[in-house]
């Protein structure tokens, strides 16, 4: 969980920055990137503790794979579902409303079994721990443009 944490904090550390853009970078802003990483996160914890361990249906994956131990993900290359793009300008308070709430999330499921899971769109089932591989991986993916975009 503390790598979750502390990407938080560094969300946390960016909130003054959010209406930066660097069009050569990503056609979004950094509020952007955050608050859709906040969106995933929340959204995927919160299904951790919708779904039942019993169901957890593990299948192998080339993609997954790749994905899990080497963290890449091509940029501009996969388009975010509607239901995690930010509908509205990100404002601060809106950032900073998704940061609590993905706090208390992951303390929600600290204590869940481990087959506990999600479903990913492409990758398939993801147990607990590789969740939260997955959502760490993610917005360390995010947080990268981020900083490439502040260059």
């Amino acid at each position: 969980m503390d790598k979750i944490e502390i990407q938080l904090q560094k969300i946390e550390s960016l909130l003054s920055k959010i209406d930066v853009t660097n069009e050569k970078v990503s056609k979004a802003s950094v509020g952007w990137h955050l608050e859709h990483l906040l969106l995933i996160l929340n959204s995927s914890l919160k299904g951790l503790t919708m779904t039942n361990p019993k169901d957890y249906n593990p299948k192998f994956s080339l993609k997954k794979f790749v994905f899990l131990n080497f963290g890449m993900i091509p940029r501009g290359k996969i388009r975010a579902p509607k239901q995690f793009i930010p509908l509205d300008v990100p404002t601060q308070e809106s950032i900073l409303k998704l940061m609590n709430l993905a706090k208390e999330r992951l303390k929600a499921v600290e204590n869940l079994p481990e087959k506990s899971f999600i479903t990913h769109p492409f990758l398939g089932d993801f147990d607990r721990k590789t969740t939260l591989r997955f959502l760490w991986l993610h917005s360390n993916h995010h947080l990268k443009i981020v900083d490439d975009i502040l260059k």
